[in-house]
């Protein structure tokens, strides 16, 4: 009777202390999700995740994709070209507010400057710049003129054939016509800078309107020069080195992949819950997919899942950030509803 006595308070003791490890454990991981959940909060209003949204903004910007166009125009295959950036009606339109700028200034500084005497023939120089943007204006209208008509109403068989071949012949005048004058602005800077930057020629005391407008030209000619250097720097240099340390590749992401915060907010989610095999068959449902594809990692109790159209499931911190860069599901690629 005594070891049985014994043996029964010996069981008692055992199960409160294990009652009472496990409360402790209890509250001990509840204060660890509260402090993990404090966490998620601090590195959701960081600096980092600041700089992640304004990175997705500048990979969606029309200017940055309009960059990668032309990257992808001047680098790419012959096979994939695709349009020309150049032919759009933007670019056009800064092309004619820039050459406009430039033939305002200068005719202006011209007639400014009559009584200036310059040691060089920087007013010849300046003058054949000015005949050359407008060479250049003239060449801008029949480049916008061809791309209307391109984009006309359709003839007949041999009407369309006859267009096709004077389309062609145009197109070989025009891109005639267009070499000849990079040529020419080419050759033409090389003097300036000859002309400018020579001591002998020095004559900034005698003509100093003409000569800060020449070196005005100088520099705007030589950043358009520079462009597809830059342009490479950008693109191959400093924007993976930002993707790297964001770990966001902005080359990837666009206006047209990415998902918009509505759609993401109307896909369903809720808490991931641990169920016994032995229950019912509401367990199937949570231990279908038992980790997540994204970040390869094992869904642990409470934690956010959410649920694409196709039925695939994953974190839901995982899958925004991937909805906000391509809008598809990362295993089957199906597209997300508009």
């Amino acid at each position: 009777m005594s070891t049985r006595y014994s043996t029964q308070l010996q069981s008692s003791a055992i199960t409160s202390i294990t009652v009472s490890s496990s409360s402790s454990l209890d509250s001990t991981t509840r204060d660890d999700n509260r402090h993990i959940d404090s966490d998620f909060n601090t590195r959701d209003s960081s600096p980092s995740s600041f700089l992640m949204r304004l990175a997705m903004r500048v990979s969606r910007a029309r200017w940055f994709i309009f960059l990668r166009r032309v990257f992808h125009y001047q680098n790419g295959s012959r096979s994939d070209l695709g349009t020309n950036p150049f032919d759009s009606v933007t670019w056009m339109v800064s092309e004619l507010v820039a050459l406009l700028l430039q033939i305002t200034v200068i005719t202006t500084t011209l007639a400014l400057s009559k009584n200036e005497r310059p040691i060089w023939p920087v007013r010849l120089w300046i003058t054949g710049y000015n005949v050359g943007c407008l060479l250049n204006l003239m060449l801008l209208y029949g480049r916008y003129r061809q791309q209307s008509q391109g984009n006309g109403f359709s003839f007949g068989d041999i009407e369309q054939q006859q267009r096709s071949r004077e389309e062609t012949r145009c197109s070989h005048l025009m891109n005639r016509c267009r070499t000849s004058l990079e040529l020419f602005f080419a050759i033409w800077f090389v003097v300036g800078n000859v002309w400018v930057f020579d001591s002998r020629f020095g004559s900034f005391h005698y003509a100093p309107n003409l000569h800060v407008l020449c070196i005005s030209l100088l520099a705007w000619n030589a950043l358009c020069y520079s462009f597809p250097f830059l342009l490479f720097l950008l693109l191959c240099c400093v924007v993976p080195l930002i993707s790297s340390f964001l770990g966001y590749n902005m080359n990837i992401g666009s206006s047209d992949k990415g998902a918009s915060d509505d759609q993401i907010s109307s896909l369903p989610s809720w808490k991931y819950k641990l169920i016994d095999e032995t229950s019912g068959s509401d367990s199937a449902q949570a231990t279908d997919d038992p980790e997540c594809c994204i970040c390869l990692a094992k869904y642990k109790d409470k934690e956010e899942v959410r649920k694409l159209p196709c039925s695939h499931r994953f974190h839901l911190k995982c899958v925004d950030q991937w909805l906000r860069i391509i809008s598809s599901c990362p295993l089957c690629k199906q597209d997300l509803p508009n």
